[in-house]
């Protein structure tokens, strides 16, 4: 008798957390990127953080509202937080990778993402797992990937 298996998608914590090792990843490729391949893994880190706060913004910080006693202070902190580093990796792209403090501008912001990413995995992330239904979980992670689609060009 065969079995049939059920698939199931990771839900939008899962798919949060990969996010941010890739994050983590992307700001190791800057930092170690010789000169000429920076500015194009600058590109992709930015990307990368846009389309993640943008999932987070219409998606998790809202659905950790209200979660909880803590729950609307998390989000929106976690919510300026983003929103602050994806000005500052715009302000870097500006500056260019050519500028004399570059690399040190680029630590700076990169710590802050790298910290950014674990308050939100010690603080957001176990708020959503703990207030919102795993079945809702699930779905965010398909409405995240919904507005991603819409926002690339």
């Amino acid at each position: 008798m065969e079995t049939f298996q059920v698939i199931i998608s990771p839900d939008v914590v899962e798919v949060l957390h990969r996010e941010h090792e890739q994050i983590r990843q992307l700001c190791t490729d800057v930092r170690t990127a010789e000169r000429e391949r920076k500015k194009y893994r600058l590109a992709v880190l930015r990307r990368a953080v846009h389309l993640h706060e943008l999932g987070e913004l219409a998606v998790a910080h809202p659905a950790a509202r209200g979660s909880g006693p803590t729950g609307d202070a998390i989000a929106l902190a976690c919510q300026a937080e983003g929103e602050r580093l994806e000005r500052l990796l715009t302000e870097l792209g500006r500056l260019g990778v050519e500028h004399p403090a570059f690399d040190a501008r680029f630590m700076a912001v990169s710590s802050a993402l790298l910290d950014h990413a674990t308050q939100e995995e010690r603080e957001e992330f176990p708020l959503l797992r703990r207030y919102v239904p795993v079945q809702r979980l699930h779905m965010m992670a398909g409405e995240m990937q919904d507005i991603r689609l819409m926002a690339v060009d």
